[in-house]
């Protein structure tokens, strides 16, 4: 092969290549669509092709954004490949060869114009739910809440800070709103621009490196500034945690809210306790193994433990948001999320909980008949009879 594609930990494309498919079953994409292009043996195959000179690179990238990083074949391997990392580093020799997938494109070209994938002021529309306190702390904790919840639900950024408060945790700020990115280059590197990463990392990881504790609910985030920040050489010292993993540190005072809100809505008898199931994100749960905190905190909070939406946590179906796929890919992740609620149905009415603030919009959009939230919106919920009781 004239180029190859770097990998950590004995990760070999050759062998997705040249393998007959036996994760086939796993991916989402796959079988949500019924596309072949979409299982890592045609992707990388599409690779060696280009490579070769048989195939075009655009149709090798095209290929190559059919995959939402879920990590579902990892499971099915025999050789434990990191599909998802590979597929970075696939898609950045493309890159470098100018072929870039036209959702892909068209994710670039906004993020150049806005500095993110949605809008070209996030902060401004977080303002009006904020105040200045919330950003000028001395704090030891920074909340990074990601371009994706700025943009879509700025009132529940602003909520889950007043919630760390309630908890005990008033040493927590957002991000500075003057001169700091707001995104920390997670879509950049889902589609392989490794130099406009390395640019936006470098505008961050030293004002990460000034916190002692860096806290997002956001895998794409975490996953961005644990693993594509150190491979760019910029790693992060700050403490990196999830939301979920943070909340335990206030695990008495969880327990104390949850079972008063509780009583007071027993007294009350205003509304019945809902039926929770948690939806184990891949992100969080498959890639980063911190999937294990959601259940503790929601079971800390309500007093009892919920079930996973699927047949345990490391078996639940992708929703489609992963890597910005919902972005790069519309109606592909849309199938993926109607896939998913078909393989893996929840009650009417009954509360999912994902602990991937990425996963709200498109797990909302598959079960319409289900309320669904994140950590920080079931605690919001739950407590909701002694903090509103009107």
């Amino acid at each position: 092969m004239s180029q190859e594609i770097p990998t950590r930990h004995g990760d070999d494309p050759e062998l997705c290549a040249l393998c007959p498919k036996l994760c086939r079953f796993a991916c989402p994409v796959a079988s949500a669509t019924a596309d072949e292009g979409a299982t890592p043996t045609a992707m990388f195959a599409g690779v060696r092709m280009a490579q070769a000179g048989e195939i075009s690179w655009q149709a090798a990238a095209d290929n190559l954004a059919k995959c939402t990083g879920c990590s579902a074949c990892k499971a099915p391997c025999e050789f434990d490949q990191d599909v998802p990392d590979m597929l970075y580093k696939a898609r950045s020799l493309a890159w470098q060869q100018g072929a870039i997938e036209a959702g892909s494109a068209r994710l670039h070209e906004h993020f150049l114009k806005h500095g993110n994938p949605y809008s070209s002021d996030l902060n401004s529309s977080l303002a009006e739910f904020t105040s200045e306190a919330d950003y000028q702390r001395k704090g030891r904790v920074l909340f990074w809440p990601g371009c994706r919840a700025l943009a879509k639900h700025p009132a529940r950024v602003a909520s889950t800070l007043r919630l760390l408060r309630l908890l005990g945790a008033d040493h927590v700020s957002l991000p500075a709103r003057k001169d700091v990115p707001e995104c920390c280059g997670g879509p950049l590197r889902t589609i392989g621009d490794e130099t406009g990463l390395q640019t936006v990392a470098s505008g961050l990881h030293q004002y990460f490196n000034r916190q002692r504790t860096w806290v997002t609910a956001s895998s794409s985030c975490l996953g961005t500034v644990s693993q594509g920040y150190r491979d760019a050489g910029l790693s992060v010292n700050a403490e990196l945690l999830h939301l979920g993993e943070y909340l335990l540190f206030f695990r008495a005072r969880l327990a104390t809210l949850g079972r008063e809100a509780q009583e007071a809505r027993t007294k009350t008898a205003k509304a019945p306790t809902p039926h929770i199931f948690i939806h184990d994100a891949c992100g969080l749960q498959r890639r980063w193994a911190r999937g294990t905190a959601v259940h503790q905190v929601v079971e800390t909070l309500t007093g009892n433990s919920a079930r996973s939406l699927a047949a345990g946590p490391g078996r639940t179906h992708c929703c489609g948001a992963g890597d910005f796929f919902d972005a790069r890919c519309v109606d592909s992740a849309e199938a993926v999320g109607r896939w998913a609620a078909k393989a893996q149905p929840a009650p009417s009415g009954a509360w999912i909980v994902t602990g991937d603030s990425d996963c709200v919009d498109s797990l909302q959009s598959a079960y319409p008949r289900n309320p669904v939230m994140g950590l920080s919106g079931l605690l919001e919920r739950w407590v909701k009879p002694i903090t509103d009781p009107g």
